[in-house]
C-alpha cells in the first residue's frame, strides 16, 4: 500500500473465514480499494461473536491480502443471554467503539465507512465524529426502516414493534450526522430521502448507487472439487435464501416451468432445478417450504430442495458445475439480489425472477445479453411472456451455451465498484463535512 494514500476504516460485521452475505463488499473493497490509492483497515466483530455455523475453514483464501483487520472480543455476555440479546450487533457495539476510539486515536483515518446490515453499528459513525471529527459513510443493503413491511422476521409482536420504533430513532440520528450514504438500490435512497428530507448526507453529491458488485478472484479458487452429477443430467442451481420471501417468485418460475413441460417436453428431460442453502438453520425432518411449491405443481421430479447451509467456497463450486443458474426476487421493489453480477460472470445461462418494479428489471433492459427474465407481482405480469422467457432460459441450458459476459457487466465489478467509492470518499474529503 501506498505510504501517502489516504485511509478508510471499514466498519462490518465479520471477515473471513467467517463469510456472512453482508461482509462481502468490505472484502472486496479491501482487495481494491489499496489500488485506488486509499489503505484500508477492516473493524469487525470477532469469531467469539459468531456461530460456528458461519465460520468457513475453507474460506481463507478471500482473507483480504495486506489488510489490517481488527477483530473485537466480547464482553458481557451473560447479561446479554440473560436478556434474551443474540443480534452480533448490539453484543458487538461496545467493544467495536472502544476499538474504533484506540485506531482513530493512534493514526488519522480521513473515512470510516460502515457496510453491514447490523444496523445498529450505524450509530458508531456518530459517535466517533462527534470525538474524532472524522467524517462517516453509511451503506444500505436493505432498508434499516421498512414503512410498507411486506414480509416478518419475527413472529413476537410486541418486540417487532419495540424494534421498529428504535430503528426509526437511531437511524434519523445516524443520517443526520453521516457525511455521505452509499445504497445497492436507488429505492433506498428514495425512501431514505421521503422521511427526512433535504439532509446534507442525502444530496446528489454525496450519495450514490452502487449495486453489489461481481468479483472475478471469486472464481480463481485453488483445486475445486469436481462435483459429481450423471453425465445425462443437467443440473440448474440457485444457492440463497428461500422460505416465504421467495415464495411469489419461486412459484412464478414453477408455473412457467410446468407450461414449458406441457408444451416442450423435450426441454425438461433429464433436468433437474436445485436449491442449496435456502434455510441456514434447517434440520433433518424440517420441512422443505419451496419444494412442496414445486410437488403441488406436479414438479417434484424436477425440483430438488436442500436447505441445509453450504459454505461460500461451496456455493462457487455450485455455480462452477451447474449447466444454468437462477436468481430468486422478493416482495419489494427495492430488493437487489447480492449474487446476481457472480452468476452473471460464471458464463452460465442465467434466469432471474424479480418483481415487476425492481430496479433488476431495468438492469435487464439495459443489458440485454445478462441473461432471460421473468417477472411478478402488481397483477401486470404476461405468463406468456414468462413462458418464453423459461424456454429461451432451457433452450440454453440444453445447449450447454456459455457467455463471457464481463465487458457487458464492467461497470458492477469489484474494481469498477472501488473506484466509485473512491470518488465519493475523495468528494467527502475534499469538500469537508456536510453541513
Amino acid at each position: 500500500m501506498k505510504n501517502d494514500a489516504r485511509r478508510v476504516l471499514i466498519v462490518t460485521n465479520a471477515a473471513p473465514p467467517t463469510m456472512l452475505a453482508d461482509m462481502h463488499r468490505a472484502r472486496m473493497l479491501a482487495d481494491e480499494l489499496p489500488k485506488e490509492g486509499w489503505n484500508v483497515e477492516l473493524l469487525v466483530p470477532g469469531r467469539q461473536f459468531q456461530r460456528p455455523l458461519w465460520v468457513e475453514p475453507d474460506a481463507m483464501p478471500f482473507v483480504p491480502e495486506h489488510v489490517p483487520i481488527h477483530e473485537v472480543s466480547p464482553v458481557c455476555e451473560k447479561a446479554f443471554r440473560y436478556a434474551g440479546v443474540r443480534s452480533v450487533g448490539w453484543r458487538a457495539f461496545w467493544p467495536m467503539y472502544k476499538a474504533g476510539c484506540r485506531l482513530l486515536q493512534s493514526r488519522h483515518f480521513d473515512v470510516v465507512y460502515i457496510t453491514t446490515a447490523q444496523f445498529c453499528l450505524f450509530n458508531l459513525g456518530k459517535l466517533w465524529t462527534r470525538r474524532f471529527q472524522v467524517p462517516y459513510v453509511l451503506d444500505y443493503h436493505d432498508p434499516w426502516v421498512n414503512d410498507h413491511c411486506r414480509y416478518m422476521t419475527t413472529d413476537h409482536r410486541y418486540k417487532r414493534r419495540i424494534v421498529s420504533a428504535l430503528a426509526r430513532c437511531m437511524e434519523r440520528s445516524a443520517i443526520g450526522a453521516a457525511a455521505g450514504v452509499v445504497s445497492v438500490s436507488p429505492d433506498y435512497l428514495d425512501q431514505l430521502r421521503q422521511r427526512y428530507g433535504a439532509v446534507s448526507c442525502l444530496k446528489p453529491e454525496r450519495s450514490i448507487v452502487i449495486p453489489f458488485a461481481g468479483s472475478e478472484r471469486d472464481f480463481v479458487v485453488p483445486n475445486p472439487v469436481p462435483l459429481s452429477k450423471p453425465r445425462l443430467t443437467r443440473n440448474v442451481v440457485y444457492v440463497g435464501a428461500g422460505g416465504a420471501i421467495m415464495v411469489q417468485s419461486f412459484t412464478a418460475i414453477c408455473e412457467a416451468l410446468a407450461a414449458v413441460r406441457r408444451n416442450r417436453p423435450e426441454l425438461i428431460e433429464g433436468l433437474k432445478l436445485q436449491l442449496f442453502g435456502t434455510y441456514a438453520y434447517w434440520k433433518e425432518g424440517d420441512p422443505k417450504p419451496l419444494y412442496e411449491i414445486a410437488a403441488r405443481l406436479g414438479l417434484g421430479g424436477v425440483i430438488e430442495e436442500n436447505p441445509a447451509r453450504v459454505s461460500y467456497m461451496t456455493a462457487l463450486e455450485l455455480t462452477c458445475q451447474s449447466d444454468g443458474l437462477f436468481v430468486l426476487g422478493v416482495d419489494d421493489p427495492a430488493y437487489v439480489p447480492s449474487k446476481l453480477f457472480n452468476y452473471a460472470l460464471s458464463g452460465k445461462p442465467l434466469l432471474a425472477c424479480m418483481r415487476c418494479d425492481s430496479p433488476v428489471v431495468k438492469m435487464f433492459n439495459r443489458l440485454p445479453g445478462l441473461g432471460h427474465l421473468m417477472s411478478f407481482g402488481n397483477g401486470e405480469v404476461s405468463g406468456t411472456d414468462n413462458i418464453a422467457a423459461m424456454s429461451q432460459f432451457l433452450t440454453d441450458v440444453s445447449q450447454t451455451m456459455r457467455f463471457d459476459r464481463r465487458d457487458l457487466i464492467s461497470e458492477y465489478l469489484a474494481p469498477n465498484m472501488a473506484r466509485r467509492h473512491r470518488d465519493l470518499f475523495e468528494h467527502i474529503c475534499s469538500s469537508g463535512r456536510a453541513s
